[in-house]
């Protein structure tokens, strides 16, 4: 068989192995699957390649396949606030799709990514007719919202420390459900625009945090080696003093922690 033919039943393969393992499309029947299936397209894209821009045409729905996605935008002088991270069998550009409006936001990849986009001209006659993809979609747009939330209220009610403890919490639970991994595969500068914070401050809270053990730091990637202690920090309420001091945990090792004075 043509290597160029054995690629092709590989990207088959995946784009019916996504659709049939996503939330939103494990409900259809089998022969929808396949015509969503034969319709997409599937791209790849380098690492640091602009997929859409805000205020792009919406044309489509993306998943991801492999690798990982950036949703964020940027202001006249540079500076990017990042919304979200977007990972394997996960999908991007839900908004556009539904309103059939410009993109609302810029998805970047932050590493190389294969992707999947279903044309919203094929994919609008089955939201109509299958009522169970409308109400995926609703569940879907109210768990961005949920968490859009909480993230407005970590801003008001944790201090920085207890910010970045709960975002690499976040971003290890979510990395940790397909690798189990507690690497998290982001360079500091990401971690301060999704924080809204100098990229200094971010370095130095870590590199506090490496010398209490807490952390450790490897090119381009944060290892969490004490979750507890991060989830401890992530209380509100909690009340830390010089960064430079060591952490202490209950003997039970769980989230109750304070620093040593």
């Amino acid at each position: 068989m043509p290597i160029q033919r054995l690629l092709e039943d590989r990207v088959a393969i995946d784009k019916r192995a996504l659709l049939h393992g996503h939330p939103i499309f494990d409900a259809l029947p089998k022969a929808l699957i396949e015509m969503l299936a034969a319709k997409a397209t599937v791209r790849a894209f380098r690492r640091d390649t602009t997929i859409f821009s805000k205020g792009d045409e919406g044309t489509g729905l993306y998943a991801v396949i492999s690798g990982t996605v950036k949703i964020s935008s940027s202001s006249v002088d540079g500076r990017e606030a990042v919304f979200n991270l977007i990972h394997g069998s996960e999908i991007f550009g839900e908004i556009a799709l539904l309103d059939g409006r410009s993109r609302t936001a810029d998805a970047i990849a932050m590493t190389d990514c294969s992707l999947m986009m279903i044309d919203r001209r094929n994919f609008m006659p089955i939201v109509h007719e299958q009522p169970e993809v409308a109400i995926k979609l609703v569940e879907l747009l109210c768990a961005r919202l949920r968490w859009t939330s909480e993230q407005y209220e970590e801003m008001m009610f944790l201090d920085f420390p207890g910010r970045l403890a709960k975002t690499l919490l976040r971003l290890t639970e979510k990395i940790g459900a397909t690798s189990g991994r507690r690497d998290v595969a982001i360079t500091q500068r990401e971690i301060s625009n999704i924080l809204g914070r100098s990229r200094e401050t971010t370095n130095k809270q870590l590199r506090a945090w490496v010398r209490q053990g807490v952390v450790a730091l490897k090119r381009g990637s944060v290892v969490v080696l004490r979750p507890q202690v991060l989830a401890g920090i992530a209380t509100p309420g909690f009340e830390p003093c010089d960064p430079d001091e060591p952490v202490a945990i209950n003997r039970a090792g769980s989230s109750q922690v304070a620093w040593v004075r």
